[in-house]
């Protein structure tokens, strides 16, 4: 009996092999095919580069060969950094860059390792028993094994991550910081032998090798057996030349002064102990509503209708609806727009 999730089950007494599950009265053989090269390979650093910035995201020489490696080499890439640095948005970016399937484990504390690689559909085999027993017979290692195959697996990011064949796949294993150590542990065997052991339903390993990309926002320090697979990235807030370019690249707007006072802002915010720094998304958040209210400039009277971009806590709120705290950050904002405008002037 050959089923379309590649088991094949031999009726025999008595055998015990390595990678066989034995029963009384059989032995279920699993084909497994080997992991073959990932789709998304790309073939040099300047092909990357290119597709990167056709994906509209601005990365630095450095970032952009380690990523290459990463790619070339079959390694995960694990990256820190504080939330909202652009961390995530490079998973999503190499997927576009390689045309993939993103499959992300959005990580939290308590995640299972059924919300990870999946379960067991309970209702479904239920009802392919009741749907089928008159054609099932009475072998109950072939009506077993029918049950713990694929076909009645509800299959998580972590396994459908493994499974992909048509589209190359990238990974994306969200805020791993948020979870416990046991879990990290989890995604050892994925990281080192491309495949994962689900109880009752065996090994299964990859048909494609993801491009895995892990986030931290450091809450938890990861354990050192995880980082031994990974090759490593810190990511930072850009420096204001750099959101300026990001902010060219992502948004509508193309003012020079607007996009330098924009970025001046957000360096400016971050430099002044928020709770909740302003994150490049946010920014990019400013710039649009900026464009539709037709804001060529911003001003100290601008406050009240900015701050639900601009403040997400309360604390931040109400240092910034201090008048001198505001208007200060509107000061600092025009003094890195000037100091940047000024060369491109005097040119």
């Amino acid at each position: 009996m050959l089923r379309n999730y590649h088991d094949m089950v031999i009726h025999v007494r008595g055998v015990e092999r390595n990678n066989v599950d034995v029963s009384a009265s059989c032995v279920v053989l699993r084909y497994v095919p080997t992991p073959q090269k990932a789709g998304y390979v790309f073939n040099s650093v300047q092909e990357l580069a290119q597709k990167l910035r056709e994906a509209k995201y601005v990365i630095d020489p450095i970032t952009l060969q380690v990523v290459y490696l990463a790619a070339r080499m079959r390694k995960p890439l694990l990256i820190e950094g504080p939330p909202g640095c652009g961390k995530t948005e490079l998973a999503y970016a190499v997927a576009a860059a390689g045309g993939a399937t993103v499959e992300r484990l959005q990580c939290y504390e308590g995640i299972t390792e059924e919300k990870a690689i999946g379960k067991f559909d309970e209702s479904l085999q239920r009802i392919f028993l009741e749907t089928e027993k008159e054609s099932l017979g009475q072998n109950w290692c072939v009506i077993r094994e029918q049950l713990h195959s694929l076909d009645f697996f509800s299959e998580g990011p972590l396994l459908r991550a493994l499974r992909h064949r048509d589209r190359p796949c990238v990974l994306l294993v969200d805020e791993l910081d948020k979870v416990d150590h046991a879990f990290e542990a989890l995604l050892l065997e994925i990281l080192s032998a491309w495949q994962v052991t689900v109880p009752k339903l065996g090994t299964i390993k990859a048909e494609t090798v993801p491009f895995v990309v892990l986030s931290s926002n450091e809450e938890r320090r990861l354990g050192d057996p995880l980082r031994r697979r990974c090759m490593y990235l810190r990511f930072e807030y850009p420096t204001v030349e750099r959101e300026i370019e990001i902010l060219k690249v992502r948004s509508e707007s193309q003012e020079p002064a607007l996009l330098g006072q924009m970025a001046g802002l957000a360096h400016a915010l971050r430099g002044w102990n928020m709770e909740k720094p302003p994150s490049i998304a946010e920014m990019l958040d400013l710039a649009e509503a900026l464009r539709l209210l037709g804001v060529k400039e911003i001003m100290p009277e601008r406050r009240d209708v900015l701050l639900p971009l601009l403040a997400k806590t309360e604390a931040d709120r109400g240092r910034l609806l201090l008048r001198e705290g505001f208007e200060g950050l509107i000061i600092d904002s025009k003094m890195y727009r000037d100091k940047l405008l000024r060369p491109a002037a005097a040119g």
